[in-house]
C-alpha cells in the first residue's frame, strides 16, 4: 500500500471518528434541553428577604417589566442549590426557579506583594437577600427551599396577584387578559369612574382623556392644514398664469 493510500485511509478514519464524536455530544445536548425547557414569563417579581440570627422576614415585594427563566419543576436544581417553587390561589404549581445565592456574604479582594490577586468571602449571620422569581398573575406564595429539599420560608405574593381564582370576574382588576381563569365570557377591561378613583389616579384618568382627545383631533387639524394649502396653493397658480399671460 502506497504512502498517499495509507494517508487517506487514516484521514477518513478521524473524520469518521469526530463526525461519530459530534453526534454523540449533540444528542447528548438535544437530550439535556428536553430535560430542561425553560419556559419565561414578561415580568419579574423581586423580594426583599432580611435574614437575622437564622430567621428570614420579607422586606419588600417589587415587579417590574423583564424576561425570566422557569422551569415547571424542581428537579433540576435539586441537591444543587437554592429554589423555589410558585403555588397559584387553586394550589397549582406554576413554576421554579433557582436561586443561585441565599446568604448574606461579604467578599474582599486585592494583591500580595507580588501582585497576585487574593481575596475570600465570608458569610455574614444578618444582612439583606434579593431573591428574584417568574411572576404569574395568580401567583399566591413561593415556598423556598435549600439544596436538600427542606422548605426555609414562604413568601405571600397575594399582594402582587391580580386573580384571585374565586370563579368570579372581580373586576376592574381582573380581565379576561390577566385571569382567563375568572373571566371566562371575555370580559373587557372596566373603565373606572373618576369619582371612584383616588386623588393620584383621578388626575392620571383625566391626562388620559386629555392626551385622547388631542389624538381624536389631530387627523381634523391635519385635514384643515393640507385643505388650506391646497387651497393657497390653488390661487397663486392662478396669480401665477394670469400676470404670465
Amino acid at each position: 500500500m502506497s504512502y498517499s493510500a495509507k494517508f487517506l485511509r487514516k484521514l477518513c478514519f478521524c473524520l469518521t471518528l469526530l463526525f461519530l464524536l459530534c453526534f454523540a455530544n449533540r444528542g447528548s445536548v438535544a437530550s439535556n434541553n428536553e430535560n430542561t425547557t425553560f419556559r419565561t414569563t414578561e415580568k419579574i417579581l423581586n423580594a426583599l428577604i432580611y435574614l437575622q440570627s437564622g430567621e428570614y422576614s420579607v422586606k419588600n415585594l417589587d415587579l417590574t417589566i423583564g424576561e425570566f427563566k422557569y422551569l415547571p419543576d424542581y428537579e433540576t436544581w435539586k441537591n444543587k442549590s437554592h429554589n423555589g417553587c410558585i403555588t397559584s390561589f387553586g394550589e397549582k404549581r406554576l413554576g421554579c426557579f433557582v436561586i443561585n445565592l441565599f446568604s448574606v456574604g461579604i467578599c474582599n479582594d486585592g494583591e500580595d506583594g507580588n501582585g497576585n490577586a487574593i481575596g475570600s468571602c465570608r458569610d455574614e449571620p444578618s444582612g439583606n437577600i434579593l431573591v428574584q422569581m417568574p411572576y404569574f398573575p395568580n401567583g399566591k406564595y413561593t415556598d423556598i427551599f435549600d439544596p436538600s429539599g427542606k422548605k426555609v420560608l414562604t413568601i405571600d405574593l397575594s399582594s402582587k396577584a391580580t386573580c384571585n381564582e374565586n370563579e368570579h370576574c372581580d373586576q376592574p382588576v381582573e380581565d379576561s387578559v390577566n385571569c382567563p381563569q375568572d373571566c371566562k365570557n371575555n370580559e373587557p377591561v372596566v373603565t373606572v369612574k373618576s369619582d371612584s378613583l383616588t386623588p393620584a389616579s383621578a388626575n392620571q384618568a383625566t391626562e388620559n382623556n386629555q392626551t385622547q382627545k388631542k389624538i381624536s383631533l389631530s387627523p381634523l387639524i391635519i385635514g384643515i392644514i393640507v385643505l388650506a394649502l391646497g387651497i393657497f396653493g390653488g390661487i397663486g397658480y392662478y396669480v401665477y398664469r394670469r400676470n404670465k399671460d
